[in-house]
């Protein structure tokens, strides 16, 4: 029954233009494997009675809790076909909070055809078990087997060949994959490149098919070209935390940031590289990767720079396999860098450097404008050879994980991340003398932040490192633009990644339409009050508001409210008309 309720899912959904025969077998196998695992919670509770020998208790427990799952399953499906996610922690919270009935109208009408639903539903729940039962009087333990072969069968067959697809970039198997509520099936994009196999970097194998379920722009651009194009050199520093932007840490880059546009009150988009990436090339959030990636749709911002003839270039210091960032942010350029030799993190950013100033020296006699993507590693990876690790001291040699707790001292660790920063900052020297040199500052927008930040336990909530919460101290970066002919000037409005996007489009390249008709952003100058900024990615999510307080959706799907401290707040209320109205512009780029 719930394996049919699942396959509903899909019968009002767009993705239906994606679905070939491989994504149907594997939708089908879906359904059954992941309803099965759902029926399993009824049936282990119902367990219990039987073997203490309540028998008709048991039956009666199983039936409810069936009754119960489809009803809730079915409730979900509307949540979704409204707001493009599952029932979780928000949902719960608009419903049953006190503002509910801003939105929400349950009149006694809805009420009596809810009670009918469930009559209705518990009247089939019990057909169908006496319908089983009798094949089970019939067939005994060969029904038992066929029942576990189909289930234990489904479950293998679809994670097996979700393993495959999400590798080579299936549309119809990925995007009927999350169709089903809170379904998690297995990748292994690592793992199959360790073995050797190749994976597409281009736009894959689309199937004639556009993406029918989207639409991003939301209006086609209109756009002219401008009299002249800046070169622009895009610069990002992996877990950059505000606080090492100091003239000891690192006194190249603070002074580069003092002579130009300091944005000292910037955000990414998430507490990740992948989203926070993701972010700041295609100015929206990482909301979107799971529905963008199977249909191979690229940045607007890099299918523009490719109209007006950009050069383009990338000189990663980590790999980009996973994130496959070489495929989903420029898998429509051709014969980018993707990887960087080295052993060690500093000798790739070294080599990154080198690269791109070898480049950049031989650009003298080319008219074409270029763009040039530089990401560092260093401060990411904590890897320092001891004679490089002594600027600030104490140090740690390396990051020892094990000691991390709330009362230790953070100084060591908070040394040794430093002293990554400052041989990056020597690097970066290096970048800001030859654009210099080269007379390249005259025409050239540089912008150097990052992708994320790194918590030093700020908030003395024992909280280290990325990924873990959105908090300031994971999500705030520096950012700091060179603009030919402008003043220096400290901002201290709030600006996000989403921006960069629109910014560049709109000051730059030429287009025409409103910021919102293909990003999240809006001008990096725009000094008006930000709501419901959305950070994070697909599964884990929040809004950050009210001088960001956090309301965060866990991965299970529960809803937790933090201060800006990561201060638990108890008795939330949530104003559900705004979230309603945020969750809305939030989908705005679904169709």
């Amino acid at each position: 029954m719930i394996a049919i309720q699942f396959g509903f899912y899909i019968v009002d959904s767009s993705i239906l233009d994606y679905m070939d025969l491989e994504g149907w077998v594997f939708f089908a196998a879906s359904c059954v494997s992941h309803a099965s695992q759902f029926a399993l919670v009824p049936y282990l509770l119902s367990l219990l009675f039987l073997l203490c020998r309540y028998r008709k208790t048991a039956l009666v427990v199983q039936i409810i809790g069936v009754v119960l799952l489809s009803v809730l399953n079915y409730l979900n499906s509307q949540v979704f076909s409204i707001y493009h996610f599952h029932i979780n922690g928000f949902v719960l919270s608009m419903v049953f909070g006190k503002g509910a009935g801003e939105i929400f109208n349950f009149d006694i009408l809805l009420y009596l055809k809810e009670v009918g639903l469930f009559a209705v539903v518990a009247a089939v729940v019990v057909g169908v078990w006496y319908l089983s039962h009798r094949f089970w009087l019939w067939r005994r333990k060969a029904y038992a087997w066929l029942m576990v072969g189909i289930f234990v069968g489904s479950m293998l067959y679809a994670h097996l060949w979700h393993v495959y697809a999400a590798f080579y970039q299936h549309q119809s198997v990925m995007k009927s994959a999350t169709l089903l509520p809170y379904y998690f099936p297995t990748t292994s994009n690592g793992l199959l490149l360790k073995w050797g196999f190749k994976q597409p970097r281009g736009m894959g194998n689309t199937q004639g098919r556009h993406s029918t379920d989207l639409q991003y722009p939301i209006h086609p651009l209109e756009a002219e070209k401008p009299d002249s194009l800046p070169n622009i050199v895009v610069i990002l520093i992996d877990s950059w935390n505000r606080r090492a932007l100091t003239p000891e840490c690192m006194p190249h880059t603070y002074q580069f940031a003092k002579q130009n546009q300091w944005y000292t009150n910037h955000t990414s988009g998430s507490n990740g590289t992948r989203s926070g990436v993701f972010s700041l090339f295609f100015g929206l959030s990482c909301y979107y990767w799971e529905s963008f990636e199977p249909a191979h749709v690229q940045p607007l911002l890099i299918q523009r720079l490719q109209a007006l003839g950009y050069d383009i270039h990338t000189y990663p210091s980590a790999t980009w396999a996973d994130p496959p960032f070489g495929r989903v942010i420029f898998g429509g350029v051709p014969g980018i860098r993707t990887e960087t030799e080295g052993k060690t993190a500093l000798d790739r950013d070294t080599r990154i450097t080198n690269l791109f100033i070898s480049d950049v020296e031989g650009r003298k006699d080319k008219k074409k404008p270029f763009f040039s993507f530089l990401f560092f590693d260093l401060p990411h990876s904590f890897e320092l050879p001891a004679d490089k690790n002594t600027r600030f001291q104490p140090a740690w040699a390396f990051a020892d994980y094990t000691k991390l707790n709330n009362n230790m001292d953070p100084t060591p660790f908070w040394n040794l991340y430093r002293n990554t920063c400052y041989q990056d900052d020597l690097l970066l020297g290096r970048v800001f003398e030859t654009l210099k040199k080269q007379g390249l500052l005259e025409n050239t927008l540089v912008m150097i932040t990052g992708d994320h930040s790194q918590e030093f336990n700020e908030n003395h909530r024992n909280y280290w490192g990325h990924n873990s919460n959105f908090s300031i101290h994971q999500i705030g970066v520096p950012m700091i633009w060179h603009v030919p002919g402008q003043q220096p000037h400290q901002y201290a409005h709030r600006t996000t990644h989403y921006d960069v996007v629109p910014t560049l489009m709109k000051e730059y390249l030429g287009v025409k339409n409103p910021e919102d008709d293909y990003s999240m952003g809006r001008l990096m100058t725009d000094s008006s009050p930000r709501l419901w900024q959305i950070v994070g990615s697909n599964l884990n999510y929040a809004f950050i508001i009210d001088k960001d307080s956090i309301l965060e959706k866990t991965p299970q799907g529960s809803l937790d409210v933090y201060d800006s401290k990561m201060n638990p707040v108890k008795n939330y209320t949530l104003p559900v008309k705004q979230f309603d109205k945020a969750v809305k512009q939030l989908n705005r780029f679904f169709k």
